[in-house]
């Protein structure tokens, strides 16, 4: 017997050019999706804005899933599945009940990678160009990450060098106060 091997489960997700919406294509084999967000302890807490959303079956016929608290449920098949979720604070969350190959494309001004600014969870391969940044998790059940424009860098450095100036500054005076007091 000759088996085909299912097609890997991919998710694309695109950020909107004003950075305020996320754009969400899945295609996968499953009976179940997840809409889910960390919640303030950590927990996964339902998406409740998800717009336009959309299941088709490899049939092309519209699926309408039952949603439970962020699963959805759905009969077991092949699926693509669009949506669309408001972005708070350049955070790009997705779980997946499955391993997926997932890709996040940020168009410039939007960035991210640095350690302070915008961190990238396990996995993450960041690739940039003159048009749009865009990171890939090969396998994971967990795909996160925090972008920011890109001119937020030189500020940060900049604010940076001004604290290391006050505290050379503070140093160097310490330093001076402390040996006036040994002269004595």
């Amino acid at each position: 017997m000759l088996a085909v091997p299912a097609a890997a489960n991919t998710a694309d997700f695109t950020v909107s050019e004003n950075g305020s919406v996320l754009f969400a294509e899945a295609r996968f084999s499953g009976s179940s999706y997840l809409l889910v967000t960390p919640g303030i302890l950590g927990e996964d807490a339902a998406l409740e804005t998800v717009g336009s959303l959309t299941l088709i079956s490899e049939d092309g016929t519209v699926v309408e899933p039952k949603n439970t608290k962020g699963t959805l449920t759905f009969p077991e098949g092949n699926y693509t599945l669009t949506y669309e979720v408001p972005i708070s604070a350049g955070f790009v969350y997705a779980k997946f009940p499955e391993f997926f190959d997932v890709t996040v494309t940020l168009p410039k001004p939007y960035t991210t990678g640095n350690k302070i600014l915008g961190t990238v969870s396990s996995g993450g391969i960041i690739k940039e160009d003159a048009e749009k940044t865009v990171v890939t998790f090969n396998q994971t059940k967990v795909a996160s990450l925090t972008f920011y424009e890109d001119n937020r860098e030189p500020v940060l450095y900049a604010f940076l060098a001004g604290w290391l100036v006050v505290l050379a500054l503070a140093w160097m005076r310490y330093r001076k106060i402390k040996k006036n007091r040994m002269k004595i």
